[in-house]
């Protein structure tokens, strides 16, 4: 339990500056009049989480985690101070600050995942990826929904210094309270001792490990999947926002409902999807094909409100649109338990030098997939308009489905069995 506490508080730290970015500033940002092409232009800078696969050897064989956490914290406290003398109307100045978020966040996940890697059993699995998911959508409420609100009563200086406050802390608590457990610190120890070595080759070293995890069975499945399952569903989340807010719906409100309630109902969904898991009996594959099914219900009902949407009835209109958001992020918090619970379970499967490099790929490759198709969006939806948009992201929604032809059970189920045995 202290471990998945101590996970859950990591995730939480991180997914601070991905909701100050992702629900925070696009309603800002069109609020204050910027296109929905420069919007989705600034997602660009969450391109550190799409190459963080590039450098996560380095910190597979450099160093201890918690030395990796340490320092990324320190660079963190630096950051937020550096933006606490930014504006939201400084669009350069923010972006580097943005920018230096990400980096060092997307590394600092590199040493969770390794760390959460070593320290669940197979048992825990689905109980490590709660604590992943809603530790990290915690932070991205904090950092979104509540940041968002406190910005009508301070300055954005004081915001700043907050999160620098919030870092502070977390740096103390890994100082003082993280004890590795015995059986990850002689993997540490170990480790460090063929760190010393010269004869270890970097580059040879890369080929070989990136070769190990193309090799391990169920990967090449789940890549393809999670580039592609989260594309309709991503598109329909960021764009629920800026077309309320282009219906003149106002932005404190649909950051409350959007930013606040809706990732609370996407944490309860998370918790259920990793229960469902644990305690129901219910397999990874059938959670995850099912609840894939149901996200298109709620995105049909999104589409009938745009298609539908009248200024006498906006009222209604509004309110219909948010609870179609509220329910497809529930099923979408679902999918995302099952997904990083299957993505967790093969990466187990891999050799153990290179396990948490091997998550780390899969992890940005799911990111890589959402943050391409989000730079996307503004354009095709300027081009399209919100009508047709939505008709795309059912489409994508629906091609997802037809991956589960070629589900592969026997190496996830494989993969089960030798964790159990081991």
């Amino acid at each position: 339990m202290k471990s998945l506490l101590f996970l859950a508080f990591l995730y939480f730290i991180q997914g601070l500056p991905y909701g100050l970015q992702s629900r925070f500033l696009p309603i800002y940002f069109r609020t204050h009049g910027m296109s929905l092409t420069d919007i989705s232009m600034f997602k660009l800078l969450l391109i550190p989480w799409m190459c963080k696969a590039l450098w996560a050897p380095f910190v597979d064989t450099y160093g201890t985690k918690k030395l990796w956490l340490t320092w990324s914290m320190v660079g963190l406290i630096f950051t937020c101070f550096l933006g606490s003398f930014t504006s939201p109307d400084h669009i350069v100045e923010l972006g580097v600050v943005m920018f230096l978020f990400n980096l060092i966040t997307s590394t600092q996940d590199i040493a969770v995942d390794g760390i959460a890697i070593q320290v669940l059993t197979s048992s825990e699995l689905a109980y490590g990826n709660i604590a992943q998911v809603v530790g990290y959508k915690f932070g991205a409420i904090f950092g979104g929904g509540v940041l968002s609100w406190l910005s009508d009563y301070v300055e954005w200086t004081v915001l700043f210094i907050c999160l620098a406050l919030v870092y502070v802390f977390s740096l103390i608590f890994v100082q003082i309270f993280v004890h590795p457990p015995q059986q990850l610190k002689s993997e540490m120890d170990e480790g460090e001792k063929e760190h010393g070595s010269m004869e270890r080759k970097l580059l040879p070293g890369i080929k070989s490990t990136f070769q190990q995890i193309y090799n391990t069975p169920g990967t090449l499945w789940i890549m393809m999947f999670v580039i592609i399952y989260k594309l309709g569903e991503q598109g329909a989340l960021n764009m629920v926002p800026l077309f309320l807010i282009d219906k003149k719906i106002p932005a404190s409100w649909v950051g409350f409902w959007t930013g606040m309630v809706g990732q609370g109902v996407s944490i309860f969904g998370s918790v259920l999807g990793g229960w469902a898991i644990s305690h129901l009996g219910y397999t990874t594959a059938k959670t995850l094909k099912l609840t894939c099914i149901l996200r298109v219900i709620p995105l049909s009902l999104q589409l009938l409100v745009v298609w539908t949407w009248s200024e006498d009835i906006s009222s209604f209109s509004s309110l219909l649109s948010v609870f179609a958001m509220s329910a497809m992020l529930f099923i979408s918090g679902t999918v995302t338990t099952a997904t990083f619970t299957l993505m967790m379970q093969c990466s187990q499967r891999a050799p153990p030098t290179v396990q948490s490099t091997h998550y780390t790929v899969l992890a940005t490759l799911e990111v890589m997939g959402k943050l391409t198709f989000s730079v996307m969006i503004g354009p095709l939806t300027e081009l399209l308009g919100y009508n047709f948009i939505f008709v795309l992201f059912i489409i994508l929604t629906s091609i997802v489905l037809l991956m589960f032809q070629k589900f592969p059970y026997l190496s996830i189920s494989e993969t089960i069995v030798t964790n159990k045995n081991s």
